[in-house]
């Protein structure tokens, strides 16, 4: 019995030391006897033969590294004729081929008048994968395996430093964010290893290549003839757009802009370089997708992250500050008629100039913050409807709003708040952004009609929009793009093109507008078409205090000095 109870002591023994990983031995060396805790344990985490016997050092140290067997054997030495403790870290072959690293502790002790050695060895081998894989990540990218960063920034600053000359070439992939929407962060991960495998086969081995950013790549370019450059650059883009990327959710065609900065005697540090380089990178993004461009003195050096987060300091101040203002664009079913409707278009000043729309809207968009926009849009106009009740206001929307629960429920709040003039206005929204979010835009032209307003479809012709997508939307107005109204006098294919839309409008029971009339003989045509409404500088530019509005902010000033 007192066997049995020894034996399964040692069996739980064996088990605890399995789970710890490591092994506790004796060492006799008159007699050269090693003893294990238990050979099975042993064999289990060094990963070797369990058959294989290791009941002696020699045996053990054959499967030792040979750069580890000599450093061992002086820490066991050292330790004995100090008759302190030992540590050493060592390698073992695995059957498998690979190389598990070990600590082994012991300590000399006296029994019966001679040492034997006692000692524990431990796996440490997860502590040093991760100590090693925590050491590549100082100069590896975990994604792509490519340099990170700080490397890369490293080697361009030496190379600078040397005066090697050549050049530093920012890639970007273009519209990723696109990809990480429609199929996912994976997906899209795939694609940045993809990009990083096609770009460092399309470069030498001399050039390295570094992941900069989220989407972006750097490469120092040791070619330092402006045709080599030119012809890597091409070679890159080729690369990514000539096949498509294979991905879990299937093919994907996939391009890439680059910017160069070339190296030359003027660029002082890397952080010169990678400033001119991804200056380069947003000139090209402005060309197209799949584009390139070499920083110059003509290079606007303000990037594009830069731009955007000071127009949105911009924006939100001038909401702050009540300096969003609406100029009104007459639109008349007749050249001579009176102005009574407009299109509300937005405007905002700064330092007291104009900023011209297209500097700030679409960037309002790209940030989320032209919901911002369209709410302040909405109450000036609402408010403008009470200063004169013979003026119609067209107010734009955008599917930014218009898709948006939280942002749309607030929009038709303030109608249904201010439903004594709700009737007077038409909410105007693009036929691309209109089929973009159909559902939400059905429900939203729903929801306006409740309380009076109309629904115009603008930029009519620039997109797709079926039939049945055209009943769905319960349109009222449509307002053809002003690229078929240009010079329509002397176009015929513009001529067929209006005719048709207004064969279609009639169908439908919707009213017709025609915008971008430039000059009289357009107009005339168009009314002898059967357009219903004109609009254009030719009928009248935009003005931020038409004349109804002053007459109405005059008599509102007598009247307070009246009363006062």
């Amino acid at each position: 019995m007192t066997d049995i109870r020894i034996a399964e002591k040692n069996e739980t023994l064996n088990l605890a030391l399995e789970v710890a990983g490591q092994a506790m031995f004796e060492f006799d060396p008159v007699k050269n006897d090693l003893s294990w805790s238990g050979q099975e344990t042993l064999a289990s985490f060094l990963g070797v033969d369990k058959n294989l016997d290791l009941a002696n050092f020699e045996r053990l140290s054959s499967l030792i590294a040979p750069d580890d067997v000599m450093v061992r054997e002086r820490a066991v030495q050292e330790a004995k004729t100090t008759d302190q403790g030992y540590a050493v870290e060592y390698r073992v072959k695995s059957v498998d081929g690979e190389w598990r690293w070990f600590e082994e502790r012991g300590s000399w002790l006296n029994f019966g008048g001679h040492s034997r050695l006692i000692g524990v060895l431990r796996t440490i081998h997860e502590q040093k994968s991760r100590e090693d894989h925590l050491s590549w990540l100082v100069t590896y990218d975990e994604l792509t395996g490519q340099l990170n960063r700080q490397r890369t920034k490293e080697l361009l600053d030496q190379h600078v430093r040397m005066e090697q000359g050549g050049a530093y070439i920012m890639v970007g992939i273009d519209n990723l964010g696109a990809v990480n929407s429609d199929f996912g962060f994976d997906i899209a991960d795939e694609v940045i290893v993809e990009t990083s495998n096609r770009l460092r086969d399309s470069l030498d081995d001399s050039d390295a290549l570094g992941r900069v950013a989220g989407t972006k790549f750097g490469i120092i370019l040791h070619k330092t003839d402006a045709e080599d450059i030119r012809s890597v650059c091409n070679k890159l883009l080729a690369a990514v757009r000539e096949n498509l990327y294979e991905t879990a959710k299937g093919g994907l065609a996939i391009s890439v802009c680059a910017g160069v900065a070339p190296l030359t005697k003027e660029i002082a540090s890397a952080e010169m370089a990678m400033a001119q380089a991804e200056a380069a990178l947003d000139a090209a993004r402005q060309i197209g997708s799949s584009s390139w461009s070499t920083f110059s003195e003509k290079t606007d050096t303000v990037s594009r992250r830069k731009r955007n987060s000071e127009m949105s300091d911009i924006i939100l101040t001038a909401l702050n500050e009540r300096r969003i203002e609406l100029a009104y664009q007459p639109i008349v079913t007749d050249i001579n008629e009176e102005h009574t409707k407009y299109e509300c278009l937005i405007r905002m000043m700064h330092n007291g100039e104009e900023v011209p729309p297209a500097k700030f809207i679409p960037i309002a968009e790209h940030l989320g913050l032209v919901h911002l926009l369209d709410r302040r849009a909405l109450e000036l106009a609402t408010y403008a409807l009470r200063k004169d009740p013979r003026i119609l206001l067209n107010v734009n929307v955008s599917w930014e709003t218009v898709k948006d629960p939280v942002w749309a429920e607030g929009y038709l709040a303030h109608l249904r708040a201010n439903r004594d003039v709700s009737n007077r206005i038409t909410v105007e929204l693009t036929e691309t952004q209109a089929v973009d979010a159909l559902e939400a835009s059905i429900e939203f032209v729903s929801e306006i009609k409740k309380v009076g307003c109309e629904f115009a479809l603008d930029d009519f012709g620039a997109g797709y929009t079926s039939f049945r997508n055209l009943k769905a939307l319960d349109i009222d107005v449509l307002k053809i793009d002003g690229s078929f109204v240009t010079g329509v006098c002397s176009s015929r294919d513009n001529q067929l093109f209006v005719r048709t839309l207004l064969d279609l409008a009639r169908n439908f029971g919707m009213k017709t507008v025609a915008e971008w009339v430039d000059n009289d003989a357009d107009a005339m045509l168009l009314k002898g078409l059967g357009v219903d409404y004109l609009q254009g500088f030719y009928i009248g530019r935009p003005v931020q205090r038409p004349e109804w509005s002053q007459n109405a902010d005059r008599a509102e000033q007598a009247s307070a000095l009246r009363k006062a």
